[in-house]
């Protein structure tokens, strides 16, 4: 599909049929739209101010809490049983999605920023938008739905993930199905 057309068919819809399930290879081109490397040195699909990369990128599915190793396209399981609850406030639209696609901020990933906290804020949060606008026209593209989701427990779902809130931030949330 052009590029315009995904772009005019773009729109957040979040009322899912939780009975179709995504294939493999869906997951691994919405992932690679998302954050996936398209080039030797390890730049990615989305821009990076920088080309920092801050994010890791999380995705909850029915089966388990899956982490996304962009280097080698891979889904590393982290957590058995179904968390999507976790990936956003409103239960029963995160329960319906297939996949609900996080992304996690990590602070103490060394920069140019040095110790600058509020540059490294902006960063991951403009980051969180490239990716997130990649898995929009991903979705439009192949006649998906999906909604960029901000308002979670992040407490909880730090937690969740083993991870402290000293050293990382959630940042958004992706819900994503058909």
């Amino acid at each position: 599909m052009p590029l315009y057309e995904a772009l005019n068919k773009r729109q957040s819809l979040r009322n899912f049929d939780p009975s179709i399930k995504l294939t493999p290879q869906i997951l691994s081109q919405a992932l690679w739209s998302c954050y996936g490397e398209n080039r030797p040195n390890g730049f990615k699909t989305t821009p990076s101010a920088n080309a920092w990369y801050p994010l890791m990128i999380y995705i909850f599915l029915e089966e388990g809490v899956f982490k996304y190793e962009s280097s080698n396209h891979v889904l590393i399981k982290i957590l058995d049983g179904d968390h999507r609850d976790k990936a956003g406030t409103q239960t029963a639209v995160v329960t319906k999605a297939r996949a609900n696609i996080v992304l996690i901020g990590d602070l103490k990933k060394q920069s140019r920023m040095d110790d600058d906290i509020n540059h490294k804020l902006r960063s991951i949060y403009l980051d969180s938008g490239h990716c997130t606008m990649g898995l929009s026209l991903f979705a439009a593209s192949n006649n998906m739905k999906g909604v960029v989701r901000a308002m979670v427990d992040s407490d909880s779902l730090l937690e969740l993930l083993g991870l402290t809130n000293e050293d990382y931030i959630f940042s958004l949330s992706y819900s994503l199905g058909y």
